[in-house]
C-alpha cells in the first residue's frame, strides 16, 4: 500500500491535500489524482493534514486516520491560500 491512496470514485481533484503537505510529498499523477512522491514514507512526518482537510473524506494515509474534527487543518489551509494571495501566487 502507497503512503497515500485516493478513492477516485469521490476525489475531486481540489489538490487541498498536496496545498496542506508541510513536507510536500503529494504530488498530481497524470489524471490529476493526489500521489505520494518516491520515497514519501521516509520524508512524510505523519501529521494528518491531508486526510483532515479533504473534505469528501477521499483521501487514505497508510499511518493516519481521519481527525474527528478537522478544523484545525481547514484553518491551516485558509491561512496558507491567503498568504499566497497576498504574495501574487496563484492558488
Amino acid at each position: 500500500m502507497e503512503l497515500i491512496s485516493p478513492n477516485k470514485e469521490t476525489c475531486v481533484k481540489c489538490r487541498a491535500c498536496m496545498e496542506i503537505c508541510p513536507m510536500r510529498v503529494i504530488e498530481q499523477d497524470e489524471e490529476g489524482y493526489p500521489k505520494p512522491i518516491h520515497d514519501a514514507f521516509k520524508i512524510c512526518i505523519n501529521c494528518g493534514y491531508c486526510v483532515d482537510v479533504c473534505v469528501p473524506g477521499a483521501l487514505t494515509h497508510r499511518v493516519r486516520k481521519r481527525s474527528a474534527n478537522p478544523d484545525a487543518a481547514l484553518r491551516r489551509l485558509k491561512r496558507i491560500k491567503e498568504n499566497r494571495k497576498k504574495r501574487g501566487e496563484a492558488t
